[in-house]
């Protein structure tokens, strides 16, 4: 299947010059034909194979945990080991030493299961962008019979988002990347600077999503497929990583969140839900979801490694098994950081909900539930069957936050703040604008958003990489200026390519 792919793709590229060897991109074997868009159900068909793809290259290694969480230094490494699970990549990656998780140091085979390596290899996510280009271009050409001119809109609309979706990932990894969206790419490109490529992908999402519904009412699609509230999510998200790193344009980047945030929450098409349906939030595909990958074992949807998830680092026995080798957590999340989110005596639910009793022990014996609020059964060593979040109604709340605070309309963001606050069960906001709201709305997603892979990339675009009260390794103003912040390239990306270029901070 994959070889009669590849050759349909090389077929059709003979007469615009042969088979590409750019990026070594290569046709999907799981697609049911790029070439023969025929009818509705291998448009629909090609799409979902477009969603697995993108789960797949994200879940081959252990991305969200590791790049968005672990890099911020605030999970520590537990003193206390489980017999022939080591787990101390997790303190090179703290200290932004990231070449051992890329070329693995003598001694440490075991890390090699978790295939860290992908995390400077960018040829994946070109697959999910190939792919994407090819059905948005293909819909567009063909007449398909049974295939409404609305439908066809609205599938090039997913593609776009997708591109958009692959293309935000890279440049949070990797800064600048090769950038293009034609369908059947040959020409080496050069590395295109992060900030057009994020304006490349604001405009093409903006220009089609109102091509997408606003959310579905059936649960299989809700947060699993891209929507009008996902492409909003995903646009105001991609204007706060620019208003980072183009500040000529910020105040630009902060009203369109801002207004995007209200379009979103005009539409009533989301909610917050309950605390204490923490479970439902997590399990995926809830009305507070804007987009997630699916993890359902029942259907094969599954990461390709099970240690990748967000959970596998901060449970232990009885909510990982089996209990010889899970009896502590890997990491525990840094005891003086908790206390400064949570200080003593203020409640909130959230500690409640997400954390036990050893909640502040910096060890092994740490907790952390908000994706394992059940015991596991049997023996098996398998994760939660929980969706990854990556973007919910909770987030682009408080993006709209930071935007506004950043544009002094200080009243709205505080409301907006405390929209999450409330849900949350703890003090509403009465503070001084200006400064320390910022700081309170960073410290908000922070508590919110923790352990869903966005951390350490907030520490980026907002500077406070190099603060040592939020990033525990921080980076010095001249390393995060000279992309220190960023992953290292895999030389692959090199192949075939004159005009590609490596990450200087990374050749070393």
């Amino acid at each position: 299947m994959y070889r009669r792919i590849y050759l349909i793709a090389c077929l059709l590229l003979i007469t615009q010059g042969g088979c590409k060897k750019f990026l070594d991109v290569k046709a999907l074997d799981r697609l049911s034909g790029n070439a023969f868009f025929q009818s509705a159900s291998d448009v629909e068909d090609n799409m979902w194979d477009i969603y697995g793809l993108f789960r797949d290259v994200v879940g081959s290694c252990p991305l969200y945990a590791v790049a968005g969480e672990v890099r911020g230094g605030m999970l520590g490494y537990s003193s206390q080991k489980n017999d022939g699970n080591d787990r101390s990549f997790v303190e090179y990656a703290a200290k932004n030493d990231l070449l051992p998780l890329i070329y693995t140091p003598s001694g440490k085979d075991f890390w090699n299961i978790f295939d860290l390596a992908n995390l400077s290899d960018w040829k994946p996510f070109y697959r999910v962008i190939q792919a994407c280009n090819i059905l948005e271009y293909e819909v567009g050409r063909r007449s398909i019979p049974d295939l409404s001119n609305e439908q066809k809109l609205k599938f090039q609309a997913e593609a776009v988002f997708m591109r958009c979706l692959a293309y935000w990932t890279m440049v949070r990894l990797w800064g600048d990347v090769a950038y293009y969206k034609d369908a059947y790419h040959e020409a080496p490109l050069p590395r295109e600077k992060m900030t057009t490529v994020m304006k490349n992908c604001i405009t093409d999402l903006s220009a089609v999503m109102n091509n997408l519904p606003w959310t579905f009412t059936d649960p299989a699609n809700r947060g699993a497929r891209a929507s009008k509230g996902a492409a909003i999510g995903l646009i105001m998200e991609m204007n706060m990583w620019n208003a980072g790193f183009d500040k000529a344009n910020a105040q630009q980047y902060y009203r369109s969140t801002a207004d995007l945030g209200n379009e979103l929450i005009q539409s009533a098409a989301y909610e917050l839900l309950p605390i204490d349906q923490s479970f439902t939030i997590f399990k995926g595909r809830s009305k507070e979801s804007l987009f997630d990958i699916v993890i359902s074992s029942n259907y094969g949807e599954t990461l390709s490694e099970k240690w990748n998830d967000l959970s596998e680092l901060v449970v232990h026995y009885p909510y990982k098994r089996p209990a010889y080798n899970h009896q502590y957590s890997f990491c525990y999340f840094r005891a003086d950081y908790l206390r400064r989110l949570y200080p003593t005596g203020v409640p909130d639910a959230r500690i409640e909900m997400w954390f036990d009793s050893q909640m502040f022990a910096n060890d092994g014996t740490f907790l952390f539930l908000k994706y394992n609020s059940v015991f596991e059964q049997g023996n098996d060593d398998v994760n939660v069957d929980n969706n990854l979040i990556v973007l919910r109604y909770a987030g682009a709340i408080l993006l709209r936050a930071e935007a506004l605070a950043e544009l002094g309309e200080d009243a709205e963001a505080i409301r907006m703040m405390n929209m999450i606050r409330d849900r949350a069960k703890t003090p509403l906001y009465q503070g001084a604008g200006g400064a320390p709201l910022k700081d309170a709305i960073f410290a908000e997603r922070a508590k919110e958003l923790m352990m869903e892979g966005h951390y350490y990339f907030d520490l980026v675009r907002t500077g406070r990489a190099t603060n040592t009260n939020w990033c525990y390794y921080a980076l010095t103003q001249s390393q995060f200026d000279n992309g220190g912040w960023t992953w290292p390239i895999s030389r692959a990306s090199l192949d075939n390519n004159p005009f590609m270029q490596l990450n200087n901070y990374w050749l070393r």
